[in-house]
């Protein structure tokens, strides 16, 4: 799955995220701060200890299978797991123009060709 598209659903619908996969998400934000930037396995146990992370770094088995790889795997599969299970609840803003995905799903101006589009004239033309 493109790196954006996964940013993108778990930026923006996290509401769609199972409890265990939000839990996973926290673990890998918080060992990203407490490791400056790390995500690997060694990073995630160094997280675990630090007292400033303990609240959402863990070691729940459940959790760690799902953060095992990383924050790309996790965010590849989850996402690729939202868009199956929910595709009707999640917006892809795609620029009229370029199609590729904008940066949010309110976004009105593509960031990859400058395109402008006004958010009614965006609407009707997926009808």
């Amino acid at each position: 799955m493109n790196p954006d598209l996964a940013y993108y659903v778990i930026r923006y619908y996290p509401q769609l995220m199972t409890r265990i996969e939000w839990r996973a998400n926290m673990h890998l934000i918080s060992t990203l701060k407490a490791t400056l930037g790390r995500d690997d396995v060694a990073a995630q146990q160094e997280a675990v200890n630090q007292k400033d992370y303990w609240r959402w770094a863990t070691d729940d088995p459940e959790v760690l299978e799902l953060t095992g790889n990383g924050r790309q795997d996790f965010r590849a599969r989850t996402a690729t797991r939202i868009l199956a299970d929910h595709r009707n609840e999640v917006f892809l803003n795609h620029s009229p123009r370029c199609h590729e995905l904008a940066r949010t799903p309110k976004a009105q101006q593509c960031r990859f060709c400058g395109y402008h589009w006004d958010s009614a004239d965006h609407a009707a033309r997926e009808d």
